[in-house]
């Protein structure tokens, strides 16, 4: 059984400061000394709490009862834990201390732990440094723990600063007010709740991680990451960051269950710089909730992804999340593979943009879904999804463009190279461009949809002469003008539709050919006003189309279609 080494009373046995000198991240110089000057402004605990942790052997538990302790900073001991119901204040420095880059770890943590294993701290702290520093740890437990930093700091260190540690486990912590607020939409302030760098096993559970000057979490060349059922709210960049190192070796992050609300960058941002090396991340991130990311007193950040960034990245599923009133597109993705983006619920966009692989979404509601023009894709598969716009500019190149069964509002523009399936969707528009306009692809594959538009002067679908081998196939497609406009293109085929015009005229055509290039008329079914018509077909200039079961309604040159 574990021993407990209780402190029962507290005092000073002498005006002995302890000083602990942290050099490199892996060796450490831990020395006594005596202080110049005893200390006249504040009381120094720190000798009395070293000498408890002292005392104790493999397996017991330091408790520290209630009080206030004034402490600088006190080095762990391997196996042995710590259980404090009082208050820890960290004295100030001797000397000022700022993070930097070269510098990410400051001299005096309140807790310092370099190869210390099988122990676990809960305590609650206010500090000026790191409250909570572990070096080449192994298994750990931070639990219940309150950690408030100097949130008058501009360069200030993390709550908790991992380095090179495994099997981690933070349950129940909240750290926050590491670094000066955030306020202006460009700058931002140094200070974050927890920070991990080259660790592995590390568990975020149930915690409060808020109004850090930086990040709420910050990890760079970690593995095995789970970030469970977590509030991270009100930092001064993103809710979660995920860096990476130069060996791409990033595998395992679950991101599940959190609220992330009010960070003044993304949600979630896992951004691999090296974009040319996708990094295979094996990331899942599942029923988060995001609201109000990417703003500053009201004001838009160049950053605020509702829901995730993900940049240069292999195999990662976000399913199930909702964002709301966040700044810039909810789902971002740029230079991956194997993303699967799916059943999410947003009010913001999803942005898809650069090389690509297979991009699939499937069930998610957006308002819109947009591809930037640089976007070249091997497969974009968008299944069963509603959304209210889809934006295909000009000149993107995508081997295969797959959308089936979804729900979708306005004009769908297609200008690529590549091949296009649209099957089974629902698309209406009340846009003067009509609901899909073909402009150029090399096949193309449309059947079973519900197609329509209302505008009055509109054509439901427009089919250019660079549009080439286009199937359209047992569609309903209804207009108020003309239900499809062929420009001439290359072996187009319409099979077995059911196109319906409102207009009751003479003149009126459900179809219009102009310089037909082996058009292939079959089977199809005319309605003019609500009447059935045996005369839906207007042909104009000259080409060659092959009709079975069709009338033909000739057109005269000057009319105005």
């Amino acid at each position: 059984m574990n021993k407990q080494l209780v402190a029962v009373s507290f005092f000073l046995l002498s005006a002995i400061g302890l000083k602990c000198t942290l050099g490199q991240e892996k060796k450490v110089n831990h020395n006594i000394v005596k202080a110049k000057n005893a200390r006249t402004k504040y009381k120094d605990d720190t000798k009395y709490i070293q000498n408890l942790i002292n005392k104790a052997q493999p397996g017991d538990t330091v408790k520290v009862p209630e009080g206030i302790y004034n402490v600088s900073s006190v080095r762990l001991k391997n196996g042995v834990s710590l259980y404090s119901t009082g208050l820890f204040k960290q004295l100030p420095p001797d000397t000022t201390e700022n993070f930097s880059f070269s510098k990410q770890y400051s001299e005096s943590p309140m807790f310092y732990g370099e190869k210390v294993n099988n122990l676990s701290l809960t305590f609650n702290a206010g500090v000026n440094r790191e409250a909570i520093y572990l070096n080449n740890c192994k298994k750990v437990t931070v639990r219940d723990v309150k950690l408030k930093g100097d949130s008058t700091k501009l360069l200030s260190f993390a709550g908790i600063y991992l380095y090179a540690c495994d099997d981690v486990n933070i349950v129940n912590a909240e750290v926050s007010y590491f670094g000066k607020e955030r306020n202006d939409p460009v700058y931002y302030q140094r200070g974050t709740g927890i920070r991990a760098q080259t660790t592995h096993n590390l568990r975020i559970v149930n915690s409060n991680i808020h109004h850090n000057g930086e990040n709420g979490l910050f990890f760079h060349g970690c593995t095995d990451i789970a970030i469970k059922d977590n509030y991270i709210h009100h930092n001064g960049m993103s809710g979660v960051q995920v860096a990476f190192g130069s060996m791409g070796i990033e595998r395992n992050y679950v991101i599940t269950g959190n609220t992330l609300e009010a960070n003044a960058a993304d949600a979630i941002d896992i951004n691999n710089p090296d974009e040319k090396r996708k990094v295979d991340l094996q990331a899942i991130i599942q029923g988060n909730l995001s609201k109000n990311n990417g703003w500053v007193k009201g004001q838009k950040t160049r950053d605020g992804s509702g829901i995730a960034t993900l940049v240069g990245l292999r195999n990662v599923t976000v399913k199930n999340n909702r964002s709301q009133e966040s700044n810039r597109p909810a789902v971002y993705v740029r230079e991956c593979d194997a993303i699967d983006v799916l059943s999410n619920n947003a009010d913001n966009v999803a942005e898809i943009v650069g090389n690509l692989g297979h991009i699939r979404l499937y069930k998610n509601t957006f308002p819109e879904v947009r591809l930037l023009a640089s976007v070249k894709a091997k497969k974009l598969t968008l299944d069963s999804n509603y959304i209210r716009h889809l934006s295909f500019p000009n000149g993107i190149s995508v081997d295969s463009l797959v959308l089936f069964a979804n729900d979708l509002k306005g004009n769908i523009n297609v200008n690529m190279d590549g091949r296009l399936i649209l099957k089974d969707n629902k698309i209406s528009s009340s846009s003067p461009k009509g609901a899909v306009t073909l402009w150029k692809v090399n096949e193309a594959v449309l059947s079973g949809n519900q197609i329509q538009t209302s505008h009055q002067d509109a054509l439901a679908l427009y089919v250019d002469n660079k549009a080439n081998n286009v199937l359209i196939k047992e569609n309903k497609i209804a207009a108020s003008l003309t239900c499809i406009k062929d420009s001439g293109s290359q072996n187009l085929q319409i099979i077995g539709n059911t196109l319906a015009s409102d207009l009751d005229s003479v003149y009126a055509s459900t179809v219009i050919s102009v310089n037909p290039k082996d058009l292939h008329l079959n089977n199809n079914i005319y309605y003019l006003g609500k009447e059935k018509t045996d005369h839906g077909i207007g042909l104009e200039g000259e080409g060659k189309v092959f009709m079975d079961g069709e009338s033909l309604n000739l057109l005269s040159p000057n009319r105005d279609n």
